[in-house]
């Protein structure tokens, strides 16, 4: 029997607020929503409308499961936006405050942070496992929503390599059900809202597509991939090889390059392997959780530097 968490009272408050210009402007009357998810149960545990200066709080207490963790949510213009996880005791400041956006279907000003390509060794069947991850930046003050259900409504698109197969969205900010992959097109449905989204996916490739040539459809700020093979080559502009890196005991060498250019051309030459296993959920889990930490170091420092 799990015991019982201790008593200590928990509260969170804060702001709901929106961009207005040069200022944020409180957001009035809006619902604001104190959530529960555990592995035990999940749903909502209160709920308020914020006030006049779009103040809101909460006092509730844990229960049940450990793991479970606590959030808050508003929603506006139909796209809802969540705090962190909330820690122990008392929540106030930045930590409750939430920002929310009006939303467009039109055009808005987007960025590619980073872009990382891991690839595996072949595997019995002469396969390779890639994993792509790509980190999307809104530059903009509104929420780009899509326009239907069609790819050319999508909120973002990038291409794949010409014969992919097993195609799956991994661990990422953005799930499968917002993600859908056709004639060689990735489409994404999902919102998005300013500020940095991370969208991970995964497919094969025969061996026999190497040397692959992988173009850049737009400017990527940091462009990395990793290669399980101790032979071969990646050229690029300015891609320059760095220390290998670890994962679950496998090795990776690691090509490293920053503000590559549109239109710009990597290319990933491998030798024929003897076969291994490919990259089974386990490793893409902890490569997605390397590169989301690494961007977010690389991320950081440019900002000090800013």
């Amino acid at each position: 029997m799990q015991a019982a968490l201790p008593s200590v009272p928990q509260q969170v408050s804060g702001r709901i607020v929106r961009p207005g210009g040069e200022r944020m402007d409180p957001v009035a009357g809006a619902w604001i929503v104190l959530h529960r998810v555990g592995p035990d149960r999940a749903g909502p545990l209160d709920s308020v409308r914020s006030d006049s200066r779009g103040r809101y709080s909460f006092n509730y207490a844990r229960t049940g499961s450990e793991d479970a963790i606590y959030f808050v949510a508003a929603s506006h213009d139909g796209i809802a936006y969540f705090t962190l996880p909330l820690p122990q005791g008392r929540v106030s400041g930045d930590g409750g405050e939430i920002t929310v956006f009006d939303t467009t279907s039109g055009h808005v000003p987007m960025s590619l942070r980073g872009h990382h390509v891991v690839v595996s060794a072949a595997d019995a069947n002469a396969l390779r496992s890639i994993v792509e991850v790509y980190d999307l930046s809104n530059d903009s003050t509104v929420t780009r929503v899509a326009k239907g259900e069609t790819p050319a409504g999508a909120t973002w698109q990038t291409h794949v390599a010409p014969g992919a197969s097993d195609f799956k969205v991994s661990q990422g900010d953005i799930s499968a059900a917002a993600v859908s992959y056709a004639n060689g097109v990735v489409s994404v449905f999902a919102p998005l809202a300013p500020g940095i989204k991370q969208l991970s996916f995964s497919y094969s490739l025969p061996a026999k597509s190497f040397p692959l040539k992988l173009p850049l459809e737009t400017e990527t700020g940091i462009y990395e991939v990793l290669i399980e093979e101790k032979a071969g080559s990646v050229t690029g502009p300015n891609l320059k090889e760095m220390d290998p890196v670890t994962v679950d005991e496998r090795n990776f060498r690691r090509f490293l390059a920053s503000d590559m250019p549109q239109n710009s051309v990597a290319v990933i030459d491998l030798p024929a392997s003897p076969p291994k296993h490919s990259i089974d959920s386990r490793y893409l889990v902890a490569l997605t959780l390397v590169i989301g930490g690494a961007m977010i170091l690389t991320l950081a420092q440019a900002l000090r530097r800013r």
